[in-house]
């Protein structure tokens, strides 16, 4: 068993891989971190596979490809590489992101040290080094419609699940994480369970972060360790595609499931700091 085993999902990202496979390496051999690379990617038509062969040839046993022969969502090839990994501790990672600045050592020994944390996520710079609001409060089924006039014609809306005083300078608890990077003790798989595989793409973190919740543990909010994110936001892009579209009946899936049409009371055991 490893300290910790990198969950990367991968679609068509060979752009990035390299940097962030390397980020990777770089900052555990610093810290002197026992890790593993689990790579699952989705059925890339764009020539990925020489990245992962490169990796493969370096790491060793540490990198593990599970390649599959079509794009299978976010749920299902999670879940594999979930199945898979051998570490003490996971981190959900996607493609297009690159460890940063901050001790990753010290954001596991973080979790080592409160059994009431489940989730810890970092901090996500965007390329031009801006905060990503990552974090956010439950969202209503109505607050996520008032976002249709900004993805359908680009008008400006307020987002009413965000926090007013984001980014926070300290670590803080908050509702919802997006999986970009995750970071969390094996056990928590145990206690709450896999992806929902029912979802396809999205939004399963939204999903998660709920279930976290309910079962009594935190999402810390963890600036000290940051993480670059050159987020894609592909059903942002075109908002009437088939993503799109499978996000949207993501969305009625989870409120089906969870509830919190109109009010988000009652999504958690616990209230924030």
């Amino acid at each position: 068993m490893c300290d910790l085993s990198f969950i990367i999902l991968t679609w068509n990202s060979k752009k990035f891989l390299s940097d962030c496979f390397g980020s990777i390496v770089a900052k555990c051999q610093a810290e002197g971190i026992d890790f593993e690379i689990i790579v699952v990617d989705n059925g890339s038509s764009d020539g990925s596979e020489v990245i992962f062969d490169q990796f493969q040839n370096s790491l060793g046993d540490r990198f593990n490809c599970l390649r599959l022969g079509k794009n299978t969502g976010t749920t299902y090839p999670r879940n594999l590489g979930l199945k898979a990994a051998k570490g003490r501790h996971i981190c959900i990672l996607d493609s297009d992101t690159e460890i940063g600045e901050g001790s990753l050592q010290g954001a596991l020994a973080r979790l080592a040290g409160d059994k009431s944390i489940g989730l810890l996520v970092p901090k996500l710079l965007l390329p031009d080094q801006s905060v990503q609001n990552s974090v956010k409060r439950f969202p209503t089924f109505w607050q996520k419609l008032s976002k249709l006039p900004k993805a359908l014609f680009g008008v400006q809306v307020r987002n009413l699940d965000f926090y007013a005083d984001f980014p926070f300078a300290t670590e803080r608890p908050v509702d919802t994480a997006i999986s970009a990077c995750w970071l969390f003790r094996r056990e928590l798989v145990e206690l709450v369970g896999y992806l929902d595989e029912k979802i396809f793409y999205s939004p399963e973190d939204l999903d998660y972060s709920v279930r976290v919740r309910k079962a009594g543990k935190q999402i810390l909010y963890y600036p000290p360790l940051t993480v670059l994110h050159h987020t894609q936001q592909i059903s942002h892009r075109k908002p009437f595609s088939k993503v799109s579209l499978s996000h949207f009946g993501g969305l009625l899936y989870y409120y089906r499931k969870h509830g919190g049409w109109f009010s988000a009371k009652g999504l958690s055991r616990q209230t924030d700091a």
